[in-house]
This record gives C-alpha cells, sequence and structure tokens, in this order.
C-alpha cells in the first residue's frame, strides 16, 4: 500500500520489488500479503524507528518497552521484553535474525526498504516467525557517488542528525558509511516528589526535573566487492550506543491510582521512609511520573555486529552465505514500585549476543521452476547476568542485595526448502517444508549478600541470632558467626539438579500455496502454512525445570491483488483465519514479568490496501484491517484485584491472608475463555497524501500527510485494562530551491492533535498498581537536506 509513489510523467505507479520469498520479485507477482516502503517515503513523512511503522501498515501493533520493540501481526506476538524471550514477529537487517528487538539497532537510517510479512513464515524464515516478519534492507554500495547530510532540530530540544557517504573505490570495489545521532534533552513530562512523604493527600511539590529522555548514536558500514562475474561478497560493520527513559514502564496507567510501597505485596522489609499501612498516590499529569530523587529509570545500551554475505552464481544454480555475529550489553535500571520512595532497586544487566550462519541454494533468475533449499544455524545466549535488588528495603531485612542469574543458550539448526511450479502459463503452485531442532539450556542462582554489620549482630542481638538458628536468648561466638555467613552468601541453585535446564524441540512447518492470474494486473492466491515460535524458560528467574510449549499456528489466508485503469490504482487485499496452539503470553509472579502457555487461541479478519496515483505528483493511500482475536482456552489466565470483574469478596478469597493495600494489587487467576487477546484492535485505519509540485521557476514544493487510527485494544488476557481508541495525524513540507537543487528544507509535525496514547503496560502486581509509559506528544521541527 505504501511501498510506491506515482511517476509524475505518467502518472503511474512503479513496481516495487521485494524479498519476500528469498528472491527479488514484483510485490505484485508475491502470492502472500506484504506491505513495502522506501526509505525514502520513509524520510519524507518522518518514520525514524521501527516503532513508528505501524503509522502505515494497520495490520501492525508496535510498542516499545525496557529497550526493545514489540511487534504484533494479525493480532499475533506478546509484549514480553525479558532477555531470553523472542518475538513472534520478528526483525530482520539486511538478512540476518535479530534475536533481542533492541531499539536502538533499528534506528532507519541508509534505508533502502523495509518489507512486513503477514502471516507465518516459518518455511523460509524459520522459528519464531509465527505472527510474521519485518525485514529492513540497508543500502548497498554501488559505482555511483553519493552524500546526503541531515541535520534537524525539534521542540523539546531535540537534536538530529544524519549522514550518509558511498564511494565508488575501483571498478569492483565499493563502499559506503551512515551515522545517526538523535539528543532529546528536554523531557515530555516532569518527575514529581510528594509534600509530605507521609501524608500523600497533601500532593506533590513543584517540579523543574525533566522525564522521558533520550540520546543515541548509531553508526553502520559495508563494503562490497565483485571481484568477477557472478561474485559478489559484502561486509557489514555496526555500532550503536544509546540511553533512554522513554518506553519504561514509569508510572501508573492513567486512570489507575498507584500507592506507597507496601511490605506484604513486595517481599521486603520496612525502611521506615513510608507510610504503613500504604496510601494512594495523588493523580499525575498524563506525561509526568513520581519517582523522587533516587529512583529514576533508564535503558542503557551499548552494542556491535559484524555480517558477511558471499552469493555465487555457478552454472545450474546460485549460492549465498550469510554470516553474523552481534553482541549487546544493557543496563535496564528500574524503581520497581513506582514510587516517590527510595525503597528497592533493580538493576537488570542484560545478556544478548548470537551467531548465525544461513546457506542457499537457488534456482536461476528467470527459471520456470523457482526453487530454494538451505540449512539455517544459530547459537544465540540471553538473560539476565545478573538481576541486582538493593537498597533501603533489603537493609531492612539484613540483606545487602540479592543477585538473580538467569540465562538461557539457544542452538537451532534447521533445513528447508520451497519449491513454485507453474501448472499453467498463469497457475503457479508453491510447496515449502522446513525441519527445525531447537536445544535449549537453562541457568539460574540466588546469591544473597548480607549487610556487613550482620557477623556483628549475630554475635550480639540475641532476636537476629534466633533468626540463623540460634537457641533463644543466645548468641553466635565470631568464628560461628563469620561461618554462618560465609556460607549463607553462596549462589544457590534455582534449577533442581544441579542448577541447570534442557529440552530440544523438533518441529516441521510448512506452506502450501496456489495463484492464479487472471490477467497481467489481476492475480488471486491462496494458502496454508504452519508457523512456530520455539519454546523457551523464563530467566527473570530462571528457576523451573521445564520451558514453556512451543506456540503453533496454523494460517489460512486468501487474497488478491491488482493494478487498474493503467496501473494508476493498486488495489490488494486478504482474508485470514489463524488457528493458534499454546500462545505464549505475559504473566506476573513476584512482581517480575514472565511467559505462560495460554490453551488456543484464533485470530482473523480482513484487510485491504489501495494506492492512488490521483494526478501527476499526487498519489493518494488508504489501508485498513478489521480483526477480531481471542482467546479460546486459558482457564489460568493473570489477572488482579481490585478488579472490576470480580467482586471484592471473591478477590480477597482468591488471595487470603494479604489484604489489598491502596495502590496495590493481589495476583488471581480468572479465565479468560473467550477473552479478546491483548494488543489486538478491531479496527486500524491509515492513510494519506503524497504531493510534489514544481513551481515555475523549476523549485519543488512537496507535501506528506499521514494519518493512523486505531479502535480500543485490551492490554492484558483478563480484558480489565484497555487502551482508548486514538488517532494519529502526521504532515510535513519540503521545498527544494532550484537555485540550490542539492539543498532542501523540510518542516515536520508528529501527533498534530496532541492526542494522548500509551506505548506499553505492565501490572505491577507486587509493587504500584498498573503501570505504563506515554507515547510521544505533539513534536514538530525542522531539517535541513543536503544531497549530493
Amino acid at each position: 500500500m505504501f511501498g510506491t509513489m506515482a511517476n509524475a510523467q505518467e502518472n503511474q505507479l512503479q513496481d516495487i520489488v521485494v524479498t519476500a520469498q528469498k528472491r527479488s520479485q514484483n510485490v505484485q507477482d508475491t502470492p502472500l500479503s506484504v506491505t513495502a516502503v522506501s526509505g525514502e517515503q520513509l524520510a519524507s513523512v518522518g518514520i525514524a524507528t521501527v516503532q513508528e511503522l505501524n503509522r502505515v501498515d494497520p495490520a501492525l501493533q508496535i510498542g516499545q518497552a525496557t529497550g526493545t520493540v514489540t511487534t504484533f501481526i494479525r493480532g499475533i506476538g506478546n509484549p514480553v521484553t525479558t532477555a531470553g524471550n523472542e518475538a513472534s514477529v520478528p526483525v530482520y537487517i539486511d538478512d540476518v535474525y535479530f534475536v533481542r528487538a533492541s531499539v536502538p539497532f533499528f534506528d532507519l537510517a541508509s534505508v533502502e526498504r523495509v518489507e512486513v510479512l503477514k502471516g507465518p513464515q516459518g518455511t523460509l524464515f524459520g522459528r519464531n516467525a509465527s505472527g510474521g516478519v519485518i525485514s529492513i534492507y540497508t543500502k548497498d554500495p554501488s559505482q555511483h557517488a553519493e552524500l546526503e547530510a541531515r541535520l534537524g532540530y525539534a521542540n523539546y530540544q531535540t537534536m538530529d542528525a544524519k549522514f550518509y557517504l558511498n564511494m565508488p573505490i575501483t571498478d569492483t570495489l565499493a563502499a559506503n558509511v551512515s551515522a545517526s545521532y538523535h539528543n532529546q534533552d528536554k523531557g515530555w513530562g516532569k518527575n514529581r516528589t510528594l509534600v509530605d512523604p507521609f501524608n500523600t493527600s497533601l500532593g506533590y511539590l513543584p517540579s523543574n526535573d525533566d522525564y522521558w529522555k533520550s540520546h543515541s548514536f548509531s553508526a553502520r558500514g559495508k563494503i562490497l566487492w565483485e571481484p568477477a562475474d557472478g561474485l559478489s561478497v559484502k561486509l557489514i560493520g555496526y555500532y550503536q550506543k544509546s540511553w533512554s527513559q522513554i518506553g519504561i514502564y514509569s508510572r501508573p496507567f492513567p486512570g489507575t491510582p498507584g500507592g506507597s510501597p507496601d511490605p506484604a505485596h513486595n517481599g521486603f522489609g520496612n525502611s521506615g521512609n513510608f507510610p504503613v499501612p500504604a496510601q494512594e498516590l495523588p493523580p499525575l499529569g498524563f506525561y509526568d511520573v513520581a519517582l523522587g530523587a533516587t529512583q529514576k529509570m533508564y535503558d542503557d545500551s551499548e552494542g556491535y555486529g559484524f555480517s558477511g554475505r558471499v552469493d555465487y552464481e555457478m552454472g545450474f544454480a546460485d549460492v549465498v552465505s550469510i554470516t553474523a555475529y552481534r553482541n549487546n550489553d544493557e543496563l535496564y535500571a528500574s524503581a520497581g514500585n513506582n514510587s516517590p520512595y527510595n525503597w528497592v532497586r533493580y538493576d537488570l544487566n542484560i545478556v544478548d549476543n548470537q551467531f548465525s550462519q544461513e546457506f542457499q541454494l537457488k534456482s536461476k533468475a528467470g527459471s520456470p521452476v523457482n526453487w530454494i533449499a538451505g540449512l539455517y544455524y544459530l547459537n544465540a545466549d540471553g538473560g539476565f547476568d545478573p538481576t541486582t535488588i538493593y537498597g533501603p528495603g533489603t537493609q531492612a531485612l539484613l540483606v545487602d542485595s540479592i543477585s538473580i542469574r538467569g540465562e538461557q543458550n539457544v542452538k537451532s539448526y534447521a533445513a528447508f526448502g520451497q519449491l513454485t511450479y507453474p501448472i499453467t502459463d498463469n497457475t503457479n503452485v508453491t510447496g515449502g517444508l522446513r525441519y527445525t531442532i531447537d536445544k535449549v539450556a537453562g541457568r539460574g542462582s540466588t546469591t544473597t549478600l548480607f549487610v556487613p554489620e550482620l557477623p556483628f549482630l549475630l554475635q550480639n542481638v540475641p532476636a537476629v541470632a534466633a533468626a540463623f538458628g540460634a537457641p533463644n536468648g543466645t548468641v553466635f561466638d565470631s568464628a560461628t558467626a563469620n561461618a554462618i555467613v560465609a556460607g549463607a552468601q553462596m549462589p544457590v541453585d534455582n534449577v533442581p539438579g544441579g542448577g541447570v535446564a534442557r529440552k530440544t524441540f523438533k518441529k516441521l512447518t510448512w506452506k502450501a500455496s496456489i495463484d492464479h492470474k487472471f490477467t497481467e494486473d489481476v492475480m488471486v492466491y491462496a494458502n496454508y502454512s504452519r508457523g512456530y515460535k520455539a519454546g523457551t524458560f523464563n530467566t527473570l528467574p530462571l528457576d523451573q525445570s521445564e520451558p514453556l510449549s512451543p506456540e503453533v499456528v496454523d494460517a489460512y489466508e486468501i487474497g488478491f491483488k491488482t493494478e487498474l485503469a493503467d496501473r494508476r490504482i493498486r488495489l490488494n487485499g486478504a482474508l485470514f483465519w489463524n488457528d493458534l496452539s499454546n500462545p505464549q503470553v505475559q504473566a506476573q509472579r513476584n512482581g517480575l514479568v514472565f511467559l505462560k502457555n495460554a490453551g488456543s487461541a484464533r485470530t482473523k479478519g480482513a484487510e485491504f490496501d489501495l494506492t492512488v496515483a490521483a494526478a501527476p505528483g499526487l498519489t493518494l493511500r488508504m489501508a485498513g484491517t478489521y480483526l477480531i482475536a481471542k482467546f479460546r482456552d486459558f482457564a489460568d489466565a493473570p489477572s488482579y484485584c481490585p478488579n472490576p470483574q470480580v467482586d471484592a469478596a471473591t478477590c480477597q478469597a482468591l488471595s487470603p491472608g494479604l489484604p489489598i493495600a491502596a495502590g496495590n494489587l493481589n495476583t488471581i487467576q480468572v479465565d479468560a475463555t473467550g477473552n479478546y487477546m491483548p494488543y489486538a484492535s478491531k479496527w486500524k485505519f491509515s492513510g494519506g497524501l503524497s504531493y510534489d509540485y514544481t513551481l515555475a521557476d523549476d523549485s519543488n514544493i512537496s507535501f506528506d500527510v499521514n494519518a493512523n487510527w486505531a479502535s480500543k485494544f485490551n492490554w492484558d488476557a483478563d480484558n480489565v485494562i484497555k487502551e482508548p481508541s486514538h488517532l494519529l495525524l502526521d504532515g510535513s513540507v519540503s521545498f527544494t530551491p532550484a537555485a540550490a537543487e542539492h539543498l532542501t528544507i523540510r518542516f515536520w509535525m508528529k501527533n498534530i492533535t496532541g492526542e494522548k496514547f500509551n506505548i506499553n503496560y505492565y501490572a505491577q502486581a507486587s509493587g504500584s498498581a498498573f503501570s505504563s509509559a506515554p507515547g510521544a506528544p505533539r513534536t514538530y521541527g525542522g531539517e535541513l537536506v543536503f544531497k549530493f
């Protein structure tokens, strides 16, 4: 829908070339639902990150939380950002799968195009593509010298700079480099402090402390060597460093209360700096937080990676080899209970590294029968090493810190093949198989470090000594006290049987489709495919010997692709039906996020996209999705009290012995069978226009407007907390003077109407109620673009 512009001279739509089936192909000849967006169009409408792609494709639901992108297509996905978990809609960059979809890697600088493949892609893309795939392709080096620089400034003291240089070196060697810098130095809201921490009814003090800020830098370089006909070698290296508060759960979900700490709900001690019993916190402005001076939350990330691709044309087939390595160091610093009280801190040191190797053997371009066969290997580590919990709340229990290590290693092996055979001149059948073996190993341990004063207390305070086994009224001698502390601080394995858990999963996935062209410009197709999201351990903490069961999706789709009115109208559409077994969904345990299996679910609906070359230089766009996504079997779904769907007596019976404290939640379970799935709007629409106009003096002016509307959706399986419907409207105008054709001046505005919306959600059952983070308010700015 969005992947084309009108040809100004002929007033026709241009072809869109994609590689959705691992070979270059016109998108109108590809028998599956694909949205393709060029890098030029992304820049024109101001889409700079992957998480903004849902503004141009209504089948996408994308959020951002704790440093990662959360992706859903047609209702399939999960929002869990715990390291080690992999998304049901993976993100690829230059044909390399990113196990953890860390936001900083997905800065859309120097992008050639983005492809969104809808529905399971288990044959060609493999594990963890049960909902679809997002593929990003950056610009390749070429023999044409090119320089582009962008310098922009926006409200909230935001500075952006992008640079791209392509350099031919010899007739067979070329290189390019790109860099991107972003610094938002002023926050969207304020960090508020209570007038009196023991009387929350007095409200907050005025504040000049900004919140929701970010800064980042990324760079990418490519070398392309073509020493002989039919042989090319491409080497890629990239680096990123970022710090961000955006997308971090930091305040109560709007309309729900927050509360002061409650030791009974959190399991930590009373440090004496908060009221008992717990008090409800005053409401906040939409973009404000109440974290005090010491409780600020952020994600700090630095990473790099390399990949190499070799393409070799043999006599009967083409060979492709793709080798990749990536490493990222990340710290997620959390306050835990989203309140102004300095009580407990969580430092999550994230493990994220991977190595992959893929081999492809495929038919020559233009072959009457198209086929591909390949092998794939992945070795990835993910988890926490460690999660450290510390602060006055632990010290009140004589604990200096608790370090929880939970780490998972995945070794994945796969063989795959797909063949497209023309049974007539206008009809093709496609069949594909992939066999995957996933070996998952996890290890978890906990180390508790006591306060330095503990040996003294064991020797002098009978009550403390009694807690460690001394007879009533007695204390320990010095040697015994020191031995007790030393022994208690040894790491303890969290998993029975030596602390290591292992599991092997084996899965066959497939695809079968048929497509028929009634004319050169009208095609219909039907697909049946199976997708698979691998079984995984929970790593926060990793304390179970059995991982989750794999998520399996059986998908059915029929669709059509047309170009009408002498290629001035492009109209594509599809009907889809997905049956999910063992969907992996978000839950909560002891204040920490984790995954669990539901029984089954189903998503079904319809979608369309329309592009019209309405007049010379004018392109109109519109797309829409209708989606029904429901659980068919989920008898033990997570929920929380207080709960408008459960009466108070039942709530208390489900959580006996734990009164519901002000602004806190009790964990319960409910039957969510028949409930709507999270992050699934019933209706979504997007539309816009692009208009290029040449003035009398040959100067050029361009207008871009884009709108995206989504109906309300549920944030959790219990269908209690909902995100209201919202409309996001963006626009820009660009001017290129004839006297300086290499210079463009661009002004833009996003979220023009100032819509208030949330980009994530989490029920902090052992902390301060429901939490979330806001999406960006109205932003606007200008940039200078230099192209040579």
